[in-house]
């Protein structure tokens, strides 16, 4: 009988960087499942050992946790400009998505070793005498969380966005630990889990908020809302997306335009929401998200291996008094270097911290969500001038209207959000063409300048060894 290979095992404490076989059930490493849940600091270490993985070296250079994903995500689009195939190459082609592919592989396995150890906390959860209401909401949410957050980022990437595609198949779902897989499920019904965690999770995380938060790794009730935000933006509800959003940010401020310049590497220097702190000890020097993105260490990108710049054309709508435009310097070869992210800066070099969530974002889901329901106009206009105060000397009244108005809010996403993982997705969520005419691409290096909406190279096919390992799945179920 085949055994699902890609459900695994507890992430415990500090872990190897080597990726484990996915048939390993007992590393040295690893206490047994009677230990950790005996307590609920053993439901907390596994949740840190989550939290650990996510950001965690496992099998190259650019495999390096979900910021490897969200740094793919972004060179998919079209205001990321590379000049040679190197790491992460085949995804600025929107070639890597075959079923033998690293990609697809890593991505599939990484989630699901998510999603089956939060299965282990919640079905062990009843039997742990929590000290507190407040302690239990928090494992419990943030476990329930992080599997609503790990179904999301599946949905993502191995089906095409929830509008008009609601009765396509999605992913496996899997609510307790298991090696016996299951079919995959229709994408209302994925959706349906994800939305259910996460509504769950702030219920629960409501009733018993705690005041406290140990580090900026841990999901809040306002990360939970700032998930769900995201959530309901892709699957077009647009009400839902402004209300959690706005809920979301609630208790922060935007990052000013000292904030934003202070190299995006340091969580304690920035008004973020949610992130994942790296220290030295940690650091994964060249496989990390500094080296392939940051300009300002000796990584992939500074060494000049593999340096990835702002695209011409988005710098050239950018105004001049723009912090975001003052922090590119145009090369002697043309070329955009964005120090958006500079590590080196804050004396932090490799081990620059990730951003996760900010305020911004939230904003501007905000703004988009009021857009598309329509007769709101001035709200929109004043959240973008709330943004452009604390990115602009000199901003000038928004007076746009209409779909004029939210052309501009997915404009400001892609000046905000550059390099932390949201174009590509935007592009598929969207269903805009892939346009990257225009600008200073080199079809050579890029290997496409335009792709029609809903382009294949935007969905990637169940890993091959997923498909021979579950007794519930043929070559049938795979995507096209």
């Amino acid at each position: 009988m085949k055994k699902i290979s890609l459900i695994l095992i507890l992430f415990v404490g500090l872990f190897s960087a080597c990726e484990k076989e996915f048939l390993e059930t007992a590393p040295t490493n690893q206490i047994s499942d009677a230990d950790v849940f005996k307590t609920a600091a053993g439901a907390q270490t596994v949740l840190d050992g989550v939290l650990r993985k996510m950001r965690a070296y496992n099998t190259a250079h650019d495999d390096f946790g979900v910021k490897a994903i969200d740094l793919a995500w972004d060179l998919m689009g079209e205001d990321i400009t590379c000049t040679r195939v190197h790491w992460f190459g085949y995804d600025y082609r929107l070639d890597n998505r075959g079923a033998t592919y690293r990609r697809p592989r890593t991505s599939w396995s990484l989630f699901y070793q998510v999603i089956n150890n939060v299965n282990n906390i919640l079905v062990n959860a009843d039997n742990i005498s929590f000290e507190s209401a407040e302690q239990e909401a928090s494992i419990r949410g943030q476990a329930q969380a992080l599997r609503g957050y790990a179904y999301y980022n599946l949905m993502l990437l191995f089906q095409f966005t929830y509008l008009g595609h609601e009765s396509d198949p999605g992913v496996p779902v899997y609510l307790e630990p298991t090696t016996e897989g299951n079919p995959r499920s229709s994408v209302t019904e994925v959706y349906n889990r994800i939305t259910t965690d996460l509504d769950d999770a702030i219920a629960l995380m409501t009733a018993n908020e705690s005041t406290t938060r140990r580090h900026i790794s841990d999901l809040t009730l306002d990360v939970v809302h700032g998930i769900r935000a995201r959530v309901a933006l892709e699957m077009g509800e647009w009400g839902l997306a402004e209300s959690h959003a706005a809920t979301a940010r609630a208790d922060y401020d935007l990052n000013n335009r000292d904030q934003f310049a202070a190299g995006f590497s340091s969580y304690s220097s920035a008004e973020w929401m949610w992130g994942l702190e790296i220290n030295e000890e940690q650091s994964t020097i060249y496989a990390s998200f500094p080296s392939h993105l940051d300009m300002s260490v000796g990584g992939y990108a500074g060494l000049g291996y593999s340096p990835k710049y702002m695209s011409e054309a988005l710098y050239n709508m950018l105004p001049a008094d723009d912090i975001r435009s003052e922090l590119v310097t145009i090369s002697g070869s043309g070329y955009h270097i964005n120090y958006k992210f500079n590590a080196a800066l804050a004396g932090k070099d490799f081990s620059a911290d990730y951003v996760m969530m900010r305020p911004e974002e939230m904003l501007l889901i905000e703004a988009e969500a009021i857009a598309r329901q329509g007769s709101r106009d001035t709200e929109v206009q004043a959240l973008l001038d709330e943004l452009h105060a604390v990115r602009q000397t000199a901003p000038v009244l928004v007076t746009a209207t209409g779909t004029a108005l939210l052309d501009l809010v997915l404009l400001e996403r892609r000046f905000e959000l550059w390099g932390e993982g949201f174009r590509g997705r935007d592009i598929k969520r969207l269903k805009i063409p892939l346009d990257r005419t225009g600008s200073n691409h080199n079809v050579t290096v890029c290997g496409t300048l335009y792709e029609d909406a809903e382009f294949l190279g935007f969905l990637y096919k169940i890993p091959q060894g997923e498909i021979d390992a579950n007794n519930a799945l043929t070559e049938a179920d795979q995507n096209q």
